[in-house]
Formats: C-alpha cells, structure tokens, sequence
C-alpha cells in the first residue's frame, strides 16, 4: 500500500493551495469550507467583545482596547519580532525608545481592532475627520474614468474605503478574507456598509468584474504593504523584501490614475485622510512600467512610516531577511 500523502492529508492539501497559488498568484483566496469547533470559538469571543464594546461610547472603547493590547501584547512573540524589525530599521533608536514606541504601536492596533466593530458609528460622524485631498485636484479628469487606490497597515486601514469615498468616490475594494468561515461572515457584515460598491477576493471573475467596475468610474481599493512572495524583490525600508505589484497591474493594465493614501489618526477616534497620485509609466514594456509604479508606491510607503512609525503594523513578516 503507497505511503504517499492522500488528497484528506492536511499537509497534501495545503501543499497543493500553496503551489497552486505559486503557479497562479490570481487563486481565488477563500475562507474553509468546513467548520471546526474553534471557529465557534472563536465567534463567541468576537461576539462577546462586539457586544461589550457596543455598550460603550466610541472613544471609551477604542481607549479601553488600546490599553489592553498595550498590557498584553509585549508578552506575545510578535512584540519580540516588531522590536527586531524596529532596531533593524530605525537604528538610532534606543531600546527605551523603541519600547514607547511599541507601546503606542500596539495602543493603535488595539484601538483599530475595537473600531473595526463600531465602523458605522464612526462614519457617521464627520467630525472625526479631516481631509486633505489637495494633491488629487489636478487629477479629477483622469481620476473620473475609476482609479485604484492603495494603502497600508497604518492609522486605521479598516476606514480606508471609507476614506476613498470622502474623496468624492465610490468604491470596491480586494481583499483576503479570513480562513474562519464564521468569524469572516460575521466581520463582513461590518465591513460591507465601508465599500458601497462590494468586497471581492483577489481571482480571475474578480478581475473581470473590477475592471467593469472601474471603466464605471469606480474607485479599487486595496492594502498593499504586506509581504508578497508573488511580487519584485527590492529595498523596503533599507532591508531586502518581496513588495506587492497587484495596485500597478490593475492600474497600468485598466489605464487609470494609482493612488496612495492613509487614515491617520490624530487623536483619539480622529484621523486625516490623505490621498496622492503615483507615477506609473506607460511604456512599450508594460512589465517595466508596472514594476516602476509598484516601486514608487512603496516608497512613498516608506515615507508614510518614517513620519508615523508608532502607527504602522511592525510586526508582520514583511522582510526576506528580518525574521
């Protein structure tokens, strides 16, 4: 009898999702089909925060998570990791100063986590932004034909979308969902109300359909700052990386304006939204261009981190090289 690994093993089965995603980065990314008992787990816990925090008044829960994710997560091994990058990255500072500065990393991701729950809540309230959208007005032509917008894991990326609509668009936005069936179903009920224009995962219908979308003049939205093994290798903050390419594809390739921005928080539950065109040549060599456009993205996602660093996500594996 063949000892080989049957289609039921959990590592054949992931061994063939990962080749199949190498050989097509365009897979269609989705969460399980089957339910395992910590997916109710795990739901219960979200339901039960939801429920806590939509007890209290915005500010008071966003605070409240921020406190706890400051007390809870330097004992978790993604602070040990953040810390390395950090030191990696920003040298000149001292372990005194790295440590308040993950202090403040994680007070902002703590406060994103309780505001992914009361996204609604904060929309309606246009007094807790601010925009500064200057920088798009010499585009509004070109930007009227659709465009993709791409930002990162900074402020609060989950108002992105919302973001892009304050700038005067409608949106759709690409994303990963996440692998619990139940607590994504449970997440994107949540999400949905940001992106007037639908969610879609990253596949080939998908491109089809965004790309009718955008040629309507609707904006696509996506974050584009994680690791990506499908994408070029380069400099990213001094330190080798594989950087995503998939915000210039569908730019050069639908023929319309990239956009980079962020929602910055200022204080509290408040943030500035900020958005700016990208370069991305239109040449003979449409895989130079994009390889251009993906490069000039992320270093202006350099800039972005350098001005806010307690705001960005340092923890993610983002380097070939930091680990």
């Amino acid at each position: 009898m063949s000892d080989r690994p049957t289609d039921t093993d959990p590592d054949s089965r992931r061994a063939a999702m990962q080749d199949a995603v190498r050989r097509n980065p365009t897979r269609r990314r989705t969460s399980r089909e089957t339910v395992r008992a910590t997916d109710w787990v795990e739901l219960a816990a979200l339901r039960l925060v939801a429920w806590i925090l939509g007890a209290l008044p915005v500010d008071r829960g966003s605070a409240l998570m921020g406190w706890v994710w400051r007390k809870v997560a330097p004992f978790n091994a993604r602070h040990a990791r953040a810390d390395r990058h950090l030191a990696a990255v920003m040298p000149e500072l001292s372990p005194a100063e790295r440590r308040a500065l993950l202090d403040r990393m994680w007070d902002n991701l703590g406060r994103v986590a309780a505001e992914s729950f009361r996204l609604a809540d904060i929309m309606a309230d246009p007094d807790r932004f601010e925009h500064a959208f200057t920088a798009l007005e010499a585009h509004r032509a070109d930007l009227a034909r659709g465009a993709v917008f791409a930002s990162l894991h900074q402020g609060n990326w989950e108002l992105a979308g919302w973001g892009i609509r304050l700038a005067g668009f409608q949106v759709a936005a690409v994303y990963n969902p996440l692998k619990n069936p139940l607590a994504e179903a449970f997440l994107l009920d949540r999400r949905t109300p940001v992106y007037d224009q639908g969610l879609f995962t990253r596949d080939r219908v998908s491109a089809l359909k965004l790309r009718s979308l955008a040629r309507q003049g609707v904006a696509i939205g996506m974050l584009a700052d994680l690791h990506d093994y499908t994408g070029v290798e380069a400099d990213f903050l001094g330190h080798r990386a594989r950087l995503a390419t998939y915000p210039a594809v569908l730019a050069r390739r639908l023929g319309v304006p990239l956009v980079v921005g962020r929602v910055l928080r200022t204080t509290g539950v408040h943030f500035r939204v900020e958005a700016e065109v990208i370069d991305v040549p239109v040449t003979d060599d449409v895989d130079a261009d994009i390889r251009a456009g993906a490069l000039a993205m992320h270093r202006r996602f350099e800039t972005y981190i350098r001005e806010a660093p307690d705001q960005w996500m340092w923890a993610h594996r983002k380097w070939l090289t930091l680990r």
